[in-house]
C-alpha cells in the first residue's frame, strides 16, 4: 500500500476514478535547496568592474571599429571576437525616458521614479538607468553620478544619471 508524505497509509484510487479538483490530487509540497551563481561573462564582468571604478566601459571591435554598450564579446557586424574595451562618456544623450508611479513591489510610489535610456557618442546601444534630479528631457545631456567609491559594488545600482547644466 502506498504511503503519504506524512507516513500515513494512502487510500488507493481505482483507474476509473476521475480527479475533479486539484485539492484531491495526491501530492506534497517540498523544497529542493539550490545554490547557483550567475556570472556576467567576460564582457559583462569588465563592464561591472568599470562601474565599481566609476567608469562606463564599452567593448570595441578591432576589425571594424564598432563599439558596443553594454559590451559584447563578438562583433554583431563582422563576427570578429572582441577583446578591446574603452571608456565612454561621461556625458550621454537621453534617447528615451519614462516615469514609473509603481514600485518594484507593485505598490504606488509617493513620488514617481524616472528611467532614461542613454546613448553615448561612439558606441552602439546604451544604458537604461534611473535618473535623479529635475530638468531631464529627451535629447538632453546627462552624466552618471556615482556613489562614493567605498559604497560601490560593481552594479547598475552604483550610479544614476543626472542632468548636465548648460
Amino acid at each position: 500500500m502506498p504511503f503519504s508524505p506524512q507516513g500515513e497509509e494512502a487510500p488507493r484510487v481505482s483507474l476509473g476514478e476521475r480527479i475533479t479538483s486539484v485539492d484531491k490530487v495526491r501530492s506534497w509540497t517540498d523544497e529542493i535547496p539550490f545554490h547557483y551563481e550567475y556570472t556576467a561573462g567576460v564582457a559583462g564582468e569588465r563592464f561591472l568592474r568599470g562601474l565599481q571604478e566609476g567608469r562606463i566601459i564599452a567593448s570595441r571591435c578591432k576589425k571594424c571599429g564598432k563599439s558596443y554598450l553594454p559590451p559584447k564579446v563578438y562583433c554583431t557586424d563582422c563576427f570578429a571576437p572582441i577583446e578591446t574595451y574603452k571608456e565612454v562618456g561621461p556625458e550621454g544623450r537621453v534617447a528615451a525616458m519614462t516615469e514609473s508611479h509603481v514600485g518594484f513591489d507593485g505598490k504606488r510610489r509617493k513620488t514617481p521614479r524616472t528611467f532614461v535610456y542613454v546613448e553615448f557618442r561612439g558606441a552602439t546601444g546604451g544604458l537604461v538607468q534611473v535618473a535623479g534630479g529635475r530638468g531631464i528631457e529627451i535629447g538632453g545631456t546627462v552624466a552618471p553620478k556615482f556613489k562614493p567609491a567605498s559604497k560601490r559594488k560593481g552594479s547598475l545600482l552604483d550610479f544614476e544619471f543626472v542632468r548636465v547644466s548648460g
